[in-house]
């Protein structure tokens, strides 16, 4: 008997030790990039805000299609940096899904201006002044992107500075959005 369970417990650690867990790999895009999958369905709230040439964007408008959510601010070296790589990441996305960046010290504008010229932002910039919407989306630490479907339903979050210039980032967005 004694023969038979050590027998077991050496099959499963095999399996545990499985070429796929040796090298840290893992089955998911979502999960090598950090996208957490909301459990149920929550409906993105939606919005409306200036950008910086002060025409009103609102999140409805983009119904039909998905939508990736980014929250930064500029005094956040990790969301200055994240932007840039967010900047190149639209580039190669090929219109599958719009990106929205809510600045949320958008009380100085200035500053806003500035950073995105220096860092030549071409995504939309749209002003959360007194990060009015950033508390609505429950906003705790930044940089933070919400991924929402063509229905409007946020599928996931992702917290914190990532690597949107790397392979996984683009391959993670079209896992949880459901794209080709």
């Amino acid at each position: 008997m004694k023969k038979g369970v050590l027998f077991l417990l050496f099959v499963l650690g095999i399996g545990a030790l499985s070429p796929t867990r040796l090298h840290g790999e893992t089955t998911s895009f979502c999960e090598s990039f950090g996208v957490k999958k909301l459990d149920g369905k929550k409906e993105a709230s939606s919005f409306s805000l200036k950008d910086l040439n002060g025409n009103q964007v609102a999140l409805h408008d983009y119904r039909g299609k998905p939508v990736l959510l980014f929250f930064w601010a500029t005094w956040c070296i990790s969301c200055k940096e994240d932007i840039v790589l967010l900047e190149k990441f639209s580039q190669r996305k090929r219109d599958q899904f719009e990106i929205l960046t809510l600045v949320i010290d958008g009380e100085n504008e200035k500053r806003v201006k500035r950073v995105v010229k220096k860092h030549k932002i071409s995504l939309p910039v749209l002003l959360d002044a007194n990060e009015k919407i950033a508390r609505t989306y429950g906003i705790w630490m930044i940089p933070t992107a919400f991924l929402i479907n063509r229905e409007g339903w946020i599928e996931g979050v992702i917290v914190g500075p990532r690597d949107w210039n790397g392979d996984t980032a683009l391959s993670a967005v079209k896992e949880v959005l459901n794209l080709r």
